[in-house]
């Protein structure tokens, strides 16, 4: 029933629960809604003891799902965990509505890694707002990430607001892929410097 469910085959899922009775655990559920399937997961809701975990509102959020998220916290008592904010803020395009949405009505909140992961995507919209928004602030992977995409951008920002300073990863990955103006800025702005593995991957790209 677990694999029926994840796949969202209601109606195979309502047979195995008519003829069979190995019945199904908390992944049919947790599946279905990472999945998006809203009914399904609302028919395991009506028929089924086994419930969900928080991973079923965590992965629906991170997976963009709102109306799922906003059924379970009406309709489950599971809730999520920061997990659940940290990944739809951290997908490559960001999945802003859920993320209001949960900053609206959910105690959970996020961690760095929410803003983190917008840096790793080079979602600068996201990272504004999570700024505007949560006083969680991000790490020195959000600048790094950002020297690794060659997001200038992305740099003068978190610069101008005091959120993070680099490690030596930024230099590094900036010579490793080219990125000059980055690298240039990183000199002038940034105290941690490079190390040897810079220079050798700058001479070996050209």
């Amino acid at each position: 029933m677990d694999g029926a469910a994840s796949n969202g085959h209601l109606n195979a899922v309502k047979w195995l629960h008519a003829h069979r009775d190995e019945g199904c655990t908390t992944d049919a559920m947790d599946s279905e809604a990472a999945n998006g399937h809203l009914k399904v997961v609302q028919w395991l809701h009506r028929n089924r003891s086994e419930g969900c975990t928080k991973k079923a509102m965590d992965s629906a959020a991170e997976n963009g799902h709102l109306e799922v998220v906003q059924w379970m916290h009406w309709n489950r008592s599971e809730g999520c965990t920061t997990s659940a904010m940290n990944g739809a803020a951290s997908k490559r395009f960001g999945h802003p509505a859920v993320v209001r949405w949960l900053r609206s009505n959910r105690s959970e909140g996020c961690t760095t890694n929410a803003m983190d992961g917008a840096a790793a995507n080079g979602n600068l919209q996201m990272m504004q707002w999570l700024h505007e928004n949560s006083v969680v602030g991000c790490s020195s992977a959000a600048m790094d990430s950002a020297a690794d995409l060659g997001r200038l951008d992305i740099l003068e920002w978190l610069h101008v607001k005091q959120l993070a300073e680099c490690t030596t990863l930024a230099m590094d990955s900036a010579a490793a892929n080219g990125h000059l103006q980055v690298l240039k800025w990183l000199h002038a702005n940034q105290s941690d410097g490079h190390t040897t593995k810079a220079i050798k991957d700058a001479a070996a790209g050209g």
